[in-house]
């Protein structure tokens, strides 16, 4: 059965210059990459902005969900999380790092147990290791999100409702 189990990880909000090979550049820090998947328009061919890197080893999936998300990379801060391999989600819980749906919250509830999707609880968990001046910045960075593009605003918030 663990054949069948990538370790992949969903990477966005790429600029559309990025190409596999910075990716894989950046990502390759952490551990052994088996192949690294951008995302393309079926119609126009264009980068859709998100990728997909899948992992020799889940440890190293874990640890590039954890330190590469808002990684910059082209002038624009990456977001890394869970793919839809939710077997690393289920890893995660096991080794106690507490990035799936299913722990306990134990700081002040940062994000009701079953609030949506699996990205939630991963920003919901990143949020509360932050410092108050590191939520600033976060605020501060949605603020400007807001002003140059509420579309984009508006898609991150209804993404991710406990920020």
């Amino acid at each position: 059965k663990n054949q069948q189990q990538k370790h992949d990880i969903f990477v966005g909000n790429l600029a559309f210059s990025t190409t596999e090979e910075q990716l894989h550049q950046a990502f390759s820090e952490i551990g052994k990459i088996i192949k690294v998947r951008m995302v393309t328009d079926l119609e126009t061919g264009k980068p859709r902005g998100f990728a997909f890197i899948e992992f020799e080893d889940p440890q190293a999936a874990l640890s590039a969900i954890r330190n590469m998300n808002d990684y910059e990379l082209n002038g624009r801060r990456i977001r890394v999380n869970f793919s839809n391999s939710s077997h690393l989600e289920t890893l995660a819980g096991k080794l106690g790092m507490d990035m799936s749906q299913h722990t306990q919250q134990r700081s002040g509830g940062a994000g009701k147990s079953g609030d949506g999707g699996s990205g939630t609880q991963a920003v919901a968990e990143s949020l509360k290791g932050m410092s108050k001046g590191e939520m600033y910045d976060v605020v501060a960075k949605l603020k400007e999100i807001a002003e140059k593009d509420p579309d984009e605003a508006r898609r991150l918030l209804c993404g991710h409702p406990q920020l």
